[in-house]
């Protein structure tokens, strides 16, 4: 599996943890995961754009 392959298979996972609690992913933020898949951001980056959407820095 590819790293890309494996970034697709967390997200898809975090999703869907998401959507099992009752919760959906917003448009922006399922882009910037987008983004993460793609290996245009870290981790790291995709984590600090989340937290900052919600104040959270």
């Amino acid at each position: 599996m590819s790293s890309q392959q494996q970034r697709a298979e967390w997200v898809s996972q975090a999703e869907h943890s998401l959507y099992l609690e009752g919760l959906l992913v917003s448009a922006e933020h399922h882009s910037n995961a987008e983004s993460y898949v793609a290996g245009k951001i870290s981790a790291d980056e995709l984590v600090a754009i989340t937290r900052s959407r919600f104040g959270l820095n």
